[in-house]
């Protein structure tokens, strides 16, 4: 299953412990949230976070569990360390992703242009366009008093469906994302532990396979939009992480 990065994406998240914002969901319009948004991402320069993913299927009779740490930096770089239940790693300069499969050891190499989501994403870096790249509604606001921002993809995708962002009323920051793809899986996001101060740029740009890692090189050559599961194209802390032997 294609997964995350990126795009992407400077998510400013706030724990989902957060004192209740003043403004109710309910009171927010559709042009606010979008609004908000864009304006509070132009804003964000870097964040770094604990995560935790819940990744449902169809045919999965338990939701599978992953968690680690997060950070992001403008422009474009990011960097997921997945700890548990397998020690994964996906970091990206904002030009190359990799993807290192730490129990497999394999590497895949990517250019980012070629993931779907992390270019219709790139209004998180302060980039882009929220309604140029989506189609925006509102849905019912969460039980939390969240507003749920309904993101449908103008262009039809081969990664995934639909993104949710669940929003606070107020101040704007996504608290809680939710990935929907084509095949009916479900991944939600949500972080803890969060800070705003600078990171290092050298933790995305200095990355470099081990002695005796395998490494398959998917930049030279023309990427499948429906590229095999375990040679995603990077998109987001949104996407499903992969499955693994």
């Amino acid at each position: 299953m294609n997964t995350l990065i990126a795009t992407f994406v400077a998510l400013t998240l706030v724990p989902a412990g957060a004192a209740p914002a003043a403004k109710t969901a309910a009171a927010v319009t559709l042009d606010q949230a979008v609004a908000g948004v864009q304006k509070f991402y132009e804003d964000v320069s870097d964040f770094s976070a604990d995560f935790k993913q819940s990744v449902k299927r169809k045919n999965m009779p338990r939701a599978r569990k992953l968690k680690g740490r997060v950070g992001f930096k403008k422009p474009g770089m990011m960097r997921w360390d997945y700890k548990q239940p397998e020690k994964v790693l996906y970091v990206s300069d904002g030009k190359t992703l990799w993807n290192y499969q730490v129990e497999d050891k394999v590497a895949y190499k990517l250019n980012v242009k070629d993931s779907e989501l992390y270019n219709a994403l790139k209004f998180l870096f302060g980039q882009g366009d929220l309604r140029k790249e989506f189609k925006v509604a509102l849905g019912k606001p969460t039980r939390a008093g969240l507003v749920v921002l309904v993101l449908t993809p103008k262009t039809k995708q081969t990664n995934y469906k639909k993104l949710e962002l669940h929003v606070d009323p107020t101040k704007f920051e996504i608290r809680t994302s939710v990935l929907h793809d084509p095949l009916g899986a479900k991944s939600t996001v949500r972080f803890s532990k969060i800070k705003y101060d600078a990171i290092d740029a050298k933790v995305f740009t200095t990355f470099k396979p081990k002695k005796g890692v395998r490494v398959q090189d998917l930049t030279t050559r023309k990427v499948n939009r429906a590229s095999p599961a375990k040679a995603a194209s990077p998109t987001t802390p949104l996407k499903p992480a992969p499955e693994t032997k």
